[in-house]
């Protein structure tokens, strides 16, 4: 008799052992035509790889180099995995020339997503591949933090050569610092070039001013250059200019603008025989210059907006808008730190302030002394008087404290306010060495750029100690004050000026409550 065993099992799902991970780029394995093909006159290329792959952000990692209008090419796949890449020239290329496709660092594989850096494929028209190529760095002026994908863009120096081409021409050659601060062009003919960085933010190749960054090299480079080439890009002050004026309220005519504004002058050409009076602020919020005026009676007005490059004329047509009515906001409710001012904010030009109508109480009901000012932009009421640690304040203005400029005054307002202990806050000694000029602007910033708190040093001499600080984290920033106008001053492309340096300390300032730090600062010699 036999006996027949059949043993089961259940089936385990599994996974086969493999191998290390993959951490090898694609590899290009052929191109039709070949790397470095001369007299090119072909109307597709495919360029295949040992693996499929895809292009990620090609369109802003893409760099072609003289550009080729987008229109006269194309490139596929856009999407989805493929083994080639093919790009399709849709027109006669010009003669003579070194092309390259840099598709940066978009070509990757599709499994595990190894980046095939900087691959470029390169051809040209002529009898010859021109092989000389430039590098350097690029950073911003003002700003901290470096912006990336900045374009740098060279200009041959020939007949066909003006200042303006930066505006209204194509480069010959362009270059990338794709998503890092240095850049190479490669496959570049010898010759005379200006050279510019551009923070091309539409990418056509030319320099808008209104909002976009350059920076420059004095002279012009011959190649080849064997030198390493730095350039910092920054934002130009632009030209004023005034769009159509719009009624904002009865009293009150708004003129958008863009560029520098603090010299500006709005008149108007119209006269009248009643009592007339007008004053110009500038918003806080926009850029829009309000033109205030009293009441009167109008079917039009005529202005000229007069600025140092020229005079624009523009006429308003009377409509029917509701008067202002004052309002009165505070710039502290509750809490006011030791290094504060406390300020008053108006929504309607302010023109008097009646001290007598006016009282600050501490704690103990005692009378604290004070003055007042009328800040520059005239809608800020600006209170000075000495604020100690521990302590309670009570601001009342009565009615009739403040008339706007157009005739009304205040109900009684009241403001209750407190300060904190003195330990509370922290305290920064700088010890700033290296320094050969001066003045410097030694400044405190948030994590935004936001200025906190600035000192202006007239020598070395001058002790730098910033004072009750809230505990944060800080940024520093030294501002080399050349024409000492107590501001930072930006350049220009077409006068060839610079903008003012500046020093960006590494390392973030740490302040904490009842704590005194020192901090020695060397700067590098120019």
């Amino acid at each position: 008799m036999c006996f027949c065993v059949i043993f089961t099992h259940c089936a385990k799902r599994g996974f086969p052992e493999g191998g290390p991970k993959d951490e090898s780029p694609p590899v290009l394995v052929n191109a039709n035509p070949k790397e470095n093909s001369i007299n090119f006159d072909e109307k597709r290329i495919r360029l295949f790889f040992d693996e499929y792959i895809k292009l990620e952000d090609f369109r802003k990692q893409l760099v072609v180099s003289p550009p080729i209008e987008k229109s006269l090419y194309s490139i596929s796949p856009q999407s989805g995995a493929s083994k080639y890449i093919q790009i399709d020239i849709n027109d006669t290329l010009p003669r003579q020339q070194t092309y390259v496709f840099n598709f940066g660092q978009s070509v990757i594989d599709n499994n595990e997503g190894n980046v095939l850096p900087f691959f470029k494929y390169v051809f040209s028209t002529g009898n010859y591949i021109d092989s000389l190529k430039i590098s350097g760095n690029i950073k911003n002026s003002f700003k901290r933090e470096d912006e990336k994908f900045i374009s740098i863009l060279l200009y041959p120096f020939d007949e066909n050569f003006s200042d303006s081409i930066i505006y209204n021409s194509i480069p010959t050659y362009v270059g990338s610092t794709l998503d890092s601060t240095y850049f190479e062009i490669s496959n570049l003919k010898k010759g005379k070039y200006l050279l510019i960085g551009l923070n091309d933010s539409n990418n056509d190749y030319k320099f808008n001013p209104d909002f976009e960054e350059i920076g420059f090299m004095k002279n012009f480079i011959e190649i080849p250059y064997d030198k390493e080439i730095n350039l910092e890009i920054f934002k130009e002050e632009i030209i004023f200019k005034s769009f159509k004026p719009f009624i904002q309220s009865n009293n009150n005519i708004a003129f958008g603008f863009k560029g520098k504004y603090q010299d500006v002058k709005i008149e108007l050409i119209d006269s009248f025989q009643s009592p007339f009076k007008s004053i110009l602020t500038k918003s806080k919020e926009t850029d829009t210059l309000n033109y205030w005026f009293s009441n009167i009676k109008y079917d039009s007005l005529r202005f000229v907006v007069k600025s140092k490059t020229k005079n624009e004329l523009h006429t308003v047509y009377f409509k029917e808008k509701e008067k202002d009515s004052l309002i009165i906001t505070s710039s502290n409710n509750g809490s006011i730190d030791l290094n504060e001012t406390f300020k008053l904010f108006s929504n309607i030009p302010i023109q008097k302030i009646e001290n007598n109508q006016i009282s600050i109480l501490n704690k103990d009901s005692i009378s604290i002394p004070f003055e007042t000012k009328i800040d520059e932009n005239n809608f800020d009421v600006v209170f000075n008087f000495e604020l100690l640690p521990n302590d309670d304040y009570k601001l009342l203005l009565l009615p009739n404290a403040l008339e706007d400029f157009l005739g009304s005054v205040n109900d009684t307002l009241s403001y209750d306010l407190s300060t904190k202990s003195r330990s509370d806050y922290g305290l920064l000694k700088l010890a700033i060495q290296n320094q050969k000029s001066y003045p410097i602007i030694v400044q405190l910033t948030d994590f935004e750029g936001k200025v906190v708190r600035e000192k202006i040093l007239k020598s070395n001499l001058d002790a730098c100690i910033f004072e009750n600080l809230n505990p944060a984290q800080y940024y520093l920033k030294i501002i080399f004050d050349e024409n000492n106008n107590e501001k930072w001053d930006t350049g220009n492309f077409l006068n060839k000026v610079f903008p003012e340096k500046i020093y960006h300390y590494d390392e973030k300032i740490i302040i904490r409550a009842n704590w005194i730090l020192e901090e020695k600062i060397i700067l590098e010699d120019e």
